[in-house]
């Protein structure tokens, strides 16, 4: 169990910073409410909406949570390196997605879609990548001699899944565009419904003693009632508004069936504290979610900030906490409370004050202006953010070559996706033109360089090639900007980008170069 843990334990930090990244852009689109432009093509309010929405809901948490049938199986029969390996390849395809769908979304391209905004055609990245998921799973699932009933039903539907999710997603076909005006009340069922199996395998997994799954029926009702309004509406057409009402208020059969499986379970305090909070979540949102499809109330507060809050708590803290209790004795910063507590109190304070600018915005109430609501936003949501410094760690015992790949990522890494946001309103004000076409090129070439950076810090036995590597990437690319500086094709600009490439080559060549074993065991 121990090597498994140590590879999503390795995963888990790693995707979580496009958590981080989610939530930035959501902070600096909370800017953009409050007038706080920048005049960059990435930067463009909608955009960065759109790239919040998509990594809340594709990032961090969906690839953490395909983990849970691994975490099951492994603790049933056992560490297989072969199926961990073809795992590991689809978490990687998921990253490319991520990196794909973030970078086409901050560029425009986009559907205008509430909860599915990247393009179509990047379904079939994800598709790709549930190819290796269902390989790893199948042939761990051929390990079992005698084969439980929740991993055929598992087979099953990671089989079904790409599949659906293309037919679903097919702007065409899809019942996906139907959503724009917000979801429709067997929809919100069906959303509810997929969480139902996951609070399952956690529960089944977290406890330590065998889990017996009672009261089904609250389960099977809004099953076959959902089965039957998707048929319905692909078959015959929309449903009445009093049929949606109907499917909405299923939902509540989910509150005992939760309350019974967590009541049942012998769950160890640690991991059933960030469950708890998970359920708790997901029942407000349950409830609430019922009384806000009252026809006098919804119309009231459609789409307004009410909505916005009721849509964070059910994904930043409900679904978000479910995934955390997964990792619960994995991730050591998860048992110490901090992340925990201010990542709660900045959500928190979110929902109560959009929850306020919702009443506000429906005209309940009017002592406020509607910029203070969005400011204290912006504060809480910089809090939330704050809260993942728990997960950074400095290493003061770096040695001297390690410390100049950490400069290289943050020049490079960071400084090139900081370019590649911000150059739009930053090249005019320094004088440059920009164009917005090769200049992202470049940009990829310089986070592709602050990438190297990082692969020789994670990869100690190498990290004397790998740097080398990166001088010789410095050497080339600056030889090229000053050969199209001196022929006058860039201007002053591609002169910056040979100099800063040569004196950061140049330093390793002076201070390390045939140095390496000494300074690298320092």
């Amino acid at each position: 169990m121990e090597k498994f843990q140590a590879v999503a334990k390795k995963h888990f930090y790693f995707s979580l910073g496009f958590f981080g990244l989610g939530l930035s852009f959501g902070l600096l689109y909370s800017f953009n409410l409050l007038g706080m432009f920048i005049d960059s093509e990435m930067l463009n309010p909608s955009n960065l909406r759109s790239a919040h929405i998509s990594l809340m809901l594709y990032g961090f948490i969906p690839l953490m949570l395909s983990y849970l049938p691994f975490f099951l199986i492994v603790k049933d029969i056992g560490y297989d390196a072969k199926s961990v390996r073809l795992l590991e390849i689809y978490t990687i395809f998921w990253y490319v997605f991520l990196i794909a769908m973030t970078f086409s979304l901050l560029m425009g391209v986009k559907r205008d879609l509430a909860f599915y905004d990247f393009h179509y055609s990047l379904n079939a990245l994800l598709a790709f990548a549930g190819v290796f998921y269902i390989a790893s799973l199948y042939r761990y699932i051929t390990l079992y001699e005698k084969k439980p009933l929740w991993i055929k039903v598992s087979l099953a539907f990671v089989v079904v899944a790409p599949f659906a999710l293309l037919i679903l997603m097919n702007p065409s076909i899809g019942q996906v565009e139907a959503t724009i005006s917000g979801p429709h009340g067997d929809n919100t069922l069906g959303m509810s419904l997929t969480l139902i199996p996951l609070y399952y395998l956690i529960i089944k997994y977290l406890s330590t003693s065998p889990f017996q799954a009672r009261w089904h029926v609250c389960w099977i009702i809004p099953t076959v009632f959902y089965l039957s309004s998707v048929l319905y509406r692909s078959v015959v057409g929309p449903l009445s508004y009093e049929a949606e009402w109907f499917f909405q208020w299923l939902t509540f059969l989910y509150v005992p069936l939760l309350y019974r499986w967590f009541q049942d379970a012998d769950i160890e305090p640690r991991s059933k504290r960030l469950l708890l909070v998970s359920i708790v979540a997901f029942l407000f949102v349950d409830i609430e979610g019922n009384l806000l499809f009252i026809e006098s109330i919804r119309w009231v507060f459609h789409r307004n900030d009410l909505i916005v809050a009721h849509a964070h708590v059910a994904m930043g803290i409900g679904v978000l906490f479910m995934t955390l209790s997964l990792f619960g004795n994995v991730v050591k910063e998860l048992l110490q409370g901090r992340f925990v507590f201010t990542y709660l109190f900045g959500m928190l304070g979110m929902f109560a004050v959009l929850s306020v600018s919702g009443f506000f915005q429906a005209g309940q109430i009017s002592s406020f202006s509607l910029e203070f609501f969005w400011s204290l936003r912006s504060l809480f949501g910089l809090i939330a953010l704050f809260s993942l410094g728990s997960f950074l760690h400095v290493n003061k015992n770096r040695n001297p070559l390690q410390q100049y790949n950490v400069l290289g990522v943050l020049a490079d890494g960071v400084g090139g996706f900081f370019l590649f946001l911000f150059a739009g309103a930053l090249y005019p004000l320094l004088g440059f033109s920009f164009y917005g076409t090769y200049e992202y090129i470049v940009f990829a070439f310089v986070m592709t360089t602050g990438v190297i950076h990082y692969i020789a810090l994670k990869h100690f036995q190498y990290q004397i090639i790998i740097t080398r590597l990166s001088v010789m990437v410095r050497f080339l690319v600056g030889s090229i900007f000053l050969a199209l500086y001196l022929s006058s094709r860039l201007g002053i600009e591609a002169f910056g980008i040979f100099a800063f490439d040569y004196l950061f080559a140049s330093i390793y060549l002076g201070f390390f170069y045939q140095k390496e074993k000494h300074y690298a065991t320092l």
